[in-house]
């Protein structure tokens, strides 16, 4: 079936969800983008990214979160990871004024030869309004998938994502995407209120299970530490694959 929603009513529609906490239909866009700023330009990028991000989440009813980080061993290296409604949220979003503005700024900021952008694939996106502050902290994790174990993980991992938003107060958002070139490869990004919060959370009984269920499904696994910069969403999004 081939359905097309007008790009005003999708957001209508798409904004309402979030806001009342209802899953969304239409799968969203999730973009991950690895930045290498230019030597002495970490405080230029801070301010623009910011900027950027305030901007676009606040004026365009089809972007629905922004979150900036660096990783804590090479502050050099940036990450960007954006959520929109769908498709044509994510084109309003390249045609905006922050947007051009971002990228007018760029050249003299960021080393456009290494930047790289993962083609993602939303599995489970669940948030709630996040107020940053100085305790909030974010996590990326890799993890690479025995293939014939593909459906089994996902029966495991989902589930558990879905319990750690709805029961834990100190869990703020749970992403899980995959690589649309490497299916068996998963993107995990979380965020949590606090260092104490991401503790419990690893205590719960869901977690512990979801760690001994799946020890043996995975071939690989990283923790890429990384500092939040700006974060800031609409909150409420609850979208799963189907």
């Amino acid at each position: 079936m081939n359905t097309r929603i007008s790009l005003s009513l999708l957001l209508t529609l798409s904004c309402s969800a979030v806001a009342q906490g209802q899953k969304i239909v239409a799968p969203p866009v999730f973009n991950i983008f690895e930045l290498v700023i230019k030597q002495d330009q970490n405080n230029a990028y801070d301010s623009l990214a910011e900027k950027n991000i305030t901007a676009s989440v606040t004026d365009e009813a089809g972007t629905l979160a922004m979150y900036s980080a660096k990783k804590k061993t090479n502050p050099s290296v940036a990450y960007m990871f954006e959520i929109y409604a769908d498709s044509d949220a994510y084109q309003q979003h390249l045609n905006s004024t922050s947007y051009k503005d971002f990228l007018r700024n760029s050249p003299d900021i960021l080393d456009a030869s290494q930047k790289r952008k993962i083609d993602a694939v939303p599995q489970f996106l669940a948030d709630k309004n996040i107020v940053q502050s100085d305790k909030t902290i974010n996590n990326f994790v890799i993890v690479d998938v025995k293939p014939e174990f593909g459906q089994a993980f996902r029966h495991v991992v989902l589930p558990e994502m879905a319990q750690s938003i709805n029961l834990e107060e100190g869990v703020l958002a749970m992403y899980a995407v995959t690589d649309k070139t490497n299916p068996n490869r998963w993107y995990f990004y979380e965020i949590y209120a606090s260092e104490e919060a991401y503790q419990a959370h690893r205590l719960t009984p869901h977690f512990k299970g979801y760690i001994e269920q799946t020890v043996e499904m995975t071939t690989y696994k990283e923790a890429v530490a990384i500092k939040p910069g700006k974060l800031m969403n609409k909150g409420g999004l609850m979208y799963e694959i189907k």
